[in-house]
């Protein structure tokens, strides 16, 4: 079951093997907040041992409209928080970036899995429009939480993903050795609330 696909010119297409996307936009409120939650089990064939990027099964709220991207990415012994903002194909990203703060960044704070590898374990991502705040939950522990989102989102789609993320080389993709990725989500649940 090795991965097959690859993108030799733009790295957000290299990066993605095989995703699922939401056929609706979920609004995040106003007021209180929106989580996002499933169980995953990631399972690495051939992969190199500790390196998250070499695979990975991921769970993604993507904002196209303003290019946020907050994820978790969870191979055989880690996973990784992340909170992002991207130049998505088709995206314009208002401003300059002078004002302290960048204009696109990505943030990722690898920790390694609580309860060993290739077991199931329950991810959640939660986020306040109103208090510009991101929190990441796994097994219900607060594992990283973002204040000064710069930017509101008013909704996202979520993806489920196998992806690596190996940066490009010379032209040519560099993120197939032969590796394979097996992963397992259980529905989605989202819900909407007052904090």
């Amino acid at each position: 079951m090795p991965l097959t696909r690859s993108n030799d010119g733009v790295q957000i297409l290299d990066n993605a093997k095989h995703m699922y996307f939401s056929r609706e936009r979920f609004d995040a409120p106003d007021e209180g907040e929106i989580s996002v939650e499933t169980e995953i089990t990631a399972r690495v064939i051939n992969g190199v041992p500790e390196d998250l990027y070499d695979g990975f099964v991921s769970l993604n709220l993507l904002d196209f409209s303003t290019g946020l991207a907050i994820d978790f990415f969870v191979c055989n012994e880690k996973y990784a928080t992340v909170y992002a903002r991207l130049l998505f194909p088709g995206v314009t990203i208002e401003g300059d970036g002078v004002s302290g703060k960048p204009k696109v960044f990505a943030i990722f704070k690898e920790l390694p899995l609580p309860d060993g590898p290739q077991r199931p374990h329950q991810y959640k991502i939660t986020y306040s429009k109103a208090e510009d705040t991101l929190s990441w939950y796994v097994n219900g522990a607060l594992v990283n939480r973002e204040t000064g989102v710069p930017v509101k989102m008013d909704g996202f789609l979520c993806a489920l993903g196998l992806m690596t993320e190996k940066e490009i080389r010379d032209g040519k993709s560099a993120s197939l050795h032969g590796q394979g990725l097996i992963g397992e989500w259980t529905p989605l649940v989202i819900t909407k609330g007052i904090s």
